[in-house]
């Protein structure tokens, strides 16, 4: 399985437009992040999580050529507005793309999108995607996919489980059942937007104290905001935790 952290940032991207704070204007690469989203590939199957605002980039520098599922977690236009660069994959591999995520996210999608959806033609191009509803455990191919409930303020959105990797970004908190699904892990990937408390995310204390009671083998931040320098958040963290940064890739064993 190869992971691939296409973009860490929270929703304003770091640098943020006309801040002139001390990340903000640093030279160090790893302070410059684009919006979050995550490539999974895996069972031969390539999955994308999230279509982020910066998703033309991503995919150009990652030389993503072919998808075959996409997972939403939520439909905040920093997880979602890249949804339109979906058609070039329409393009190039003829064919309909999957898109999966709960009930009120598809909603959402479908509603703010809605020229997709309307059935009229569109000289241009538009995507072409198949809306799936998750209730439980699915399949991609021979890859198995397990939605997390996780909260997002007072919002219940997805993480995913993905074999022995789980992504949990916009994370303010987990319930009991879904700690249940993230145990035995290899690699999670869990928000910390910044050090002082926020009411929708987890700050990095709280993601360091939830990475305590799941106890993965390797744990990376990411939904990071421009209040976190990477070299000086990396110093901080404890054993077997690291800060992410764009184009950070793992690989693990196949389940």
């Amino acid at each position: 399985m190869r992971v691939i952290v296409l973009g860490c940032a929270t929703s304003t991207g770091v640098p943020i437009i006309g801040c002139t704070c001390p990340v903000c204007t640093s030279e160090n690469p790893k302070n410059k992040r684009t919006r979050c989203s995550l490539y999974v590939e895996t069972q031969g199957k390539n999955i994308l999580i999230d279509t982020s605002t910066d998703l033309r980039f991503q995919a150009l520098r990652h030389s993503i050529t072919k998808l075959d599922a996409v997972l939403y977690t939520h439909s905040h236009a920093d997880h979602t507005h890249g949804i339109d660069e979906l058609r070039t994959y329409n393009f190039m591999n003829n064919m309909v793309i999957p898109c999966f995520g709960n009930t009120q996210t598809l909603a959402n999608i479908e509603n703010n999108f809605k020229y997709i959806f309307d059935g009229v033609r569109s000289a241009g191009g538009k995507p072409k995607l198949e809306l799936n509803i998750i209730n439980g455990e699915f399949g991609i191919g021979d890859a198995s996919v397990i939605p997390v409930e996780i909260y997002h303020a007072d919002w219940l959105i997805y993480g995913y489980r993905i074999g022995n990797m789980a992504y949990l970004t916009d994370c303010s908190g987990i319930p009991s059942e879904s700690m249940d699904k993230l145990q035995g892990l290899e690699l999670l990937i869990i928000s910390a937007l910044r050090y002082r408390p926020h009411e929708a995310h987890l700050n990095v204390e709280e993601a360091v104290m939830t990475v305590g009671e799941l106890n993965p083998r390797l744990t990376v931040l990411t939904h990071m905001g421009h209040e976190l320098e990477y070299d000086k958040l990396k110093s901080e963290l404890p054993d077997g935790i690291v800060p992410a940064y764009d184009g950070m890739e793992v690989e693990l064993n196949e389940p």
